[in-house]
């Protein structure tokens, strides 16, 4: 599996802020910390799905009857924590293995940003489409106050907020356009990537599926093939669509290279 390896000029403050953006979306899922109605004073933990939005935000689907909901109406102050070893099957000591606690603010989302996280979070989680029909359902946004991210023994890092996310970039406005044309007319390059990436195909897949791109964002892209979802980080921060094109071609290469074609 690619993971960017830090420039040897790179601030190490931005290199930390990078790798724990990678870590947070090459996972699907942690655990939300918030202030207990039902104890005040201690903090519940509760695991939940999440998406991270291109700029580096993470996004919740919750029900307005879950304990973690009313404990974000009465205090907005929560902490969402990812572990690599737990959710990746990291073997030997669970220390060395990455994670990341993002501290911050929760808020209910409306307006373009809530059609945008629906968008979303529906790609990755197509099951949550009928969460609403059931329960009353709401996206919730965490703003970072200050990010915790420990790569290892000895990578321990604070990272600010306002250093953790990233400035919106022009070519998002047509991300649906990327990645309908990679689904459409690049089927075999995106087979290529991920068997660079994963090493197999994956087992419940149907003969003849070929993998589909879900997002993108300034520092690469989630696809899907079968239930399996993989993240595909990028050599450098895609500025423009042309940085973009310039990647997926650059991937695409060293992809069908390892296979020889």
């Amino acid at each position: 599996m690619d993971q960017v390896e830090p420039a040897a000029s790179e601030d190490p403050a931005l290199a930390a802020a990078r790798a724990s953006r990678e870590l947070l979306r090459r996972m699907a899922a942690g655990v939300l910390a918030s202030q207990s109605v039902a104890a005040p004073g201690y903090p519940l933990g509760s695991l939940v799905p999440y998406v991270m939005t291109p700029e580096g935000r993470c996004v919740i689907y919750v029900s307005a009857i879950a304990q973690h909901t009313r404990n974000m109406q009465g205090d907005a102050r929560v902490s969402l924590t990812v572990v690599e070893a737990a959710l990746t099957g990291v073997e030997g000591d669970t220390q060395a293995a990455g994670r990341v606690s993002v501290l911050g603010d929760a808020s209910p989302l409306s307006g373009a940003a809530l059609d945008a996280a629906r968008t979303r979070y529906e790609a990755f989680f197509p099951e949550s489409r009928g969460h609403a029909d059931v329960h009353d359902f709401a996206y919730w946004q965490i703003e970072p106050v200050r990010v915790r991210y420990i790569g290892g023994f000895g990578a321990i890092h604070w990272i600010e907020g306002d250093a953790f996310c990233l400035p919106r970039a022009a070519w998002q406005d047509g991300e649906a356009g990327i990645v309908a044309h990679m689904n459409d007319d690049h089927g075999d390059a995106m087979a290529a990537i991920w068997q660079r990436q994963r090493g197999h195909r994956p087992g419940d897949a149907s003969p003849g599926d070929t993998p589909c791109m879900l997002a993108g964002d300034p520092e690469g892209f989630h696809m899907r093939w079968g239930r399996q979802v993989a993240y595909v980080p990028y050599r450098m921060r895609c500025e423009t669509s042309q940085d973009v094109r310039a990647e997926m071609v650059r991937l695409t290469r060293e992809a069908r290279g390892a296979q020889g074609g």
